[in-house]
């Protein structure tokens, strides 16, 4: 609604600009503005709405009454679920944001830990346009989008509300850099405070320029005899994992010189952890019994002391110098599977805002090669989510790639071509940060091939992708798979081989073997591609071109009864699927059409429809 003029009544639309207005109806003042909130409100209303406004209700009242007039504030307004104060200067906002974040810990006293309320806030020093009831202003919406930056009991601050403070005397702060918000064009230079003390009160949880990958430490095992001879069985044992974990392109391990000071001292979890910088601990003991070897092991958060996956294993110590131990390789296999599926479980069900940058990367790579359309989405929104966090890394933009191929791979995309111009776009991006990062030459590759059905141009992004990283796996996976539309035989088998060989643990191994699968296909190798088809599909029943490509081997070697059978689960998964969307769909049918149509009379062996 428009101000009434001096006469009281409404001015014409063309007498003033909208904003002359507004200049002279509100006065302008500099404040500070403290936006607070409760974090996963949501959650705690749901689970018991009637306990949770309660006490929402009371620490307002103790809010209003007591704390922010103590701290000179303005209770501006109250936000259902959050409050917005104003100040005089930077030092109150602090302050009483710091006396707000104990008064709430307080009433956590006797409760559950899901039951818990916890708030984060955000302070920016503004200009702000003030009536009556409400403050107004761009720098008011950015205070709320800065509190989005916070975590659990955690206050973040503007530039402009640091310098008003004196580290160690007014607070702890801790630079956070520069910080992409949503709805802001311009990065953000924000900071994290706590209370002035001998120590940080607040621990850093964001690594807004670092790898996107948890850590893992492998603290050498611990014997549970005191032989001589078998103290060094422990470090044996770290080597080897350390070893089988470095083949997970996802995590990061940390080198066992720095680990090994950690055997056999104890000391709290978390401070081991801070000391080593580490996402996730590992470590365990042994007995030798004879020729036995009894092996347990642990994998613990530091943060918050949860163990995360337990394990008993047998084995011997010959087993244990082989290079291909069972031993190790259960254990990094048990590691990885534990913390991805940890941190996908974090990406799922916490905010955004609130997740670390490689539960935010895990989740998004787990959930975009999952089977539901939901989960595609959800991986979208994280991947996002990087690329607002890290507009300096090169790994989202080239995910965000690999997305829109996926959407067209499976199936679910309403304009190939526009999904074509997308992927470039974020290709494109993640180059222009990092010319030489393998992972985003291949995703380009990828797009050229699969997409724009331009092998050649493909071609030249893998083997820039191989040449900057000989050990880049999906650049020698989409190699072999390009050569293989090709028809060009052992080529395409030898860097499919290596593809398997360069990632042998990785989480998504299903996707490995279902394109090896359609690699060995269109070489003809008919049994080895129904032993790749048959692997992937046990690891993920639902990514639709695997059932393709075990269709075409099964039929062509003859096996029609159960090609019919495989197609039927084809045609379930992908209503309407018929061999002219094959023939229109594949990369090579200019280049090798003879070899296509083959391919085709397949699947029409196999029962699908033309």
């Amino acid at each position: 609604m428009r101000p009434l003029s001096a006469s009281g009544n409404i001015p014409p639309p063309d007498a003033q600009e909208p904003a002359d207005l507004l200049q002279l109806a509100l006065p302008v003042s500099q404040k500070v503005v403290l936006v607070i909130d409760l974090v996963e409100s949501v959650r705690l209303m749901a689970a018991d709405e009637a306990g949770t406004v309660a006490r929402w209700h009371d620490f307002a009242q103790t809010a209003q009454n007591h704390t922010i007039p103590a701290h000179q504030g303005r209770l501006v307004k109250s936000l259902g679920d959050g409050l917005m104060v104003e100040f005089e200067n930077p030092r109150d906002a602090a302050n009483a944001a710091h006396t707000l974040h104990a008064v709430m810990q307080k009433g956590n006293a006797g409760q559950s830990a899901e039951r818990q309320m916890h708030l984060r806030a955000g302070i920016n020093a503004t200009h702000v346009y003030t009536d009556h009831n409400d403050i107004y202003g761009a720098g008011v919406n950015l205070a709320a989008r800065i509190a989005t930056l916070a975590g659990p009991g955690e206050t973040v601050v503007t530039a402009q509300v640091r310098d008003g403070l004196t580290d160690g005397l007014d607070a702890t702060i801790e630079d956070l850099g520069e910080c992409y918000l949503k709805h802001i064009d311009e990065p953000v230079r924000t900071y994290r405070i706590g209370a002035a003390g001998q120590a940080p009160v607040v621990v850093a949880q964001r690594e807004y320029a670092t790898p996107l990958q948890p850590t893992i430490a492998v603290i050498p095992f611990g014997a549970r005899s005191n032989q001589p001879e078998h103290i060094a069985i422990g470090e044996l044992i770290a080597d080897g994992v350390i070893g089988q974990i470095s083949k997970f392109p996802d995590l990061r391990v940390i080198s066992r010189m720095s680990t090994t000071l950690f055997r056999n001292r104890p000391g709290p979890i978390d401070q081991v952890g801070q000391h080593l910088a580490a996402s996730y601990l590992l470590n365990g003991s042994y007995l030798m019994s004879g020729a036995r070897l009894l092996v347990n092991v642990e994998l613990a958060d530091p943060k918050t002391g949860q163990v995360v996956w337990v394990e008993r294993l047998e084995g011997t110590l010959a087993d244990l110098l082989s290079i291909d131990s069972q031993i190790c390789t259960a254990i990094s296999q048990g590691v990885a599977a534990a913390v991805i599926a940890k941190e996908v479980h974090e990406a799922t069900t916490r905010p955004l805002p609130t997740l670390q940058s490689y539960s935010l990367m895990l989740g998004a790579i787990a959930l975009m090669h999952r089977a539901t359309s939901k989960e595609f989405g959800q991986a979208r929104q994280m991947l996002n989510r990087l690329g607002e966090l890290h507009r300096r890394h090169a790994q989202p933009f080239a995910w965000l790639g690999k997305w829109h191929i996926l959407q067209v791979a499976q199936g679910w995309s309403s304009n190939t071509n526009q999904d074509s111009v997308e992927a470039l776009k974020y290709c494109d991006r993640a180059l222009e940060i990092d010319s030489n990062s393998s992972l985003a030459l291949a995703v380009t590759g990828q797009v050229h091939g699969f997409m724009r059905k331009d092998l050649a141009s493909a071609e030249t992004y893998y083997h820039q992708a191989i040449a900057v990283n000989p050990s880049e796996p999906l650049a020698w996976l989409w190699l072999g798979m390009s050569k293989g539309f090709r028809h060009a035989g052992d080529d395409s088998m030898e860097a499919i081989e290596r593809a398997l060989k360069l990632s042998p643990l990785d989480p998504l191994r299903y996707y490995y073997h279902s394109l090896a699968a359609s690699t060995a296909a269109c070489c003809g190798h008919f049994d080895r591609a129904i032993e790749l088809a048959t692997s992937s599909i046990r690891l993920n029943r639902t990514h639709v071109s695997t059932y393709r490509a075990l269709a075409i081997a099964q039929a062509l070697s003859g096996k029609t009864t159960e090609a019919r059978a495989t197609a039927a689960l084809l045609l379930a998964y992908e209503h309407g699927y018929t061999v002219h969307q094959f023939i229109d769909r594949f990369p090579a049918r200019l280049e090798a059409p003879d070899h296509m149509y083959a391919l085709a009379e397949g699947l029409r062996i196999a029962g699908v429809p033309d």
